[in-house]
């Protein structure tokens, strides 16, 4: 099963090297969204501080969804989950294998540009670890709830809008934890802990139902 989860990330890496850059618009938007929201609050350096952690898990939360909407429907439109599933292979791997794939393509970037956008935000460098370490934490679940909506409407031309609304209330819980945990700092908290049991939470349930969709669509 591992074998065939590699084979879908190199697959999918090298589909994004050749695409033109269309893998980097989530690092791009999230880029724009925090100089746009550093002109916005001005040069009062308290409020933006004070902002800076909220606005750094918005920005991620948006960025991780662009593009989402392609994520199955493309190799559902061109045979190749048709063709993965008569080949006796596990779609449980397809679908693992598309959203580590993607965390690795879209919120790659975005944790490494998180620290420089939080600095310019005004955030104070004390904060920087425990922002990085709420976007390890709950990145995942943001993968995992929006490629879960890509499932369920992967069957459905121009889907970007139905991903966004199906995905929309389950990202709630990740950004207010995820944004609780930072302002709480480093150590054991309550916030980081039900972040955490957001992401295991997501991690069972999110690949069960993305594959029991696609199988619906191949039917």
């Amino acid at each position: 099963m591992m074998r065939e989860i590699m084979q879908i990330i190199i697959r999918d890496l090298n589909i994004a090297r050749y695409s033109g850059g269309s893998w980097s618009q989530g690092a791009i938007f999230f880029v724009l969204f925090t100089l746009l929201a550093a002109f916005a609050l001005g040069p009062e350096q308290a409020a933006r501080a004070n902002m800076a952690p909220a606005l750094i898990w918005l920005a991620a939360t948006l960025s991780s969804q662009l593009a989402l909407g392609q994520l199955f429907s493309n190799d559902l439109g061109n045979g190749m989950l048709d063709c993965w599933k008569t080949s006796n292979r596990h779609m449980s791997s397809f679908v693992l294998g598309k959203f580590i794939a993607h965390w690795a393509l879209v919120f790659g970037p975005i944790l490494a540009l998180a620290p420089l956008g939080a600095l310019m935000l005004g955030a104070p460098m004390s904060t920087l670890s425990p922002l990085l370490l709420s976007l390890l934490i709950g990145g995942p679940a943001l993968i995992l709830f929006g490629g879960m909506a890509a499932a369920l409407a992967a069957n459905i031309k121009g889907n970007g809008l139905l991903v966004v609304l199906l995905s929309g209330p389950l990202l709630a819980s990740p950004l207010i934890f995820g944004v609780g945990a930072v302002q709480a700092g480093l150590g054991d908290t309550i916030d980081l802990k039900i972040l955490g049991a957001i992401t295991l939470a997501a991690s069972v349930f999110c690949p069960v139902i993305s594959v029991a969709a696609l199988k619906v669509h191949l039917e």
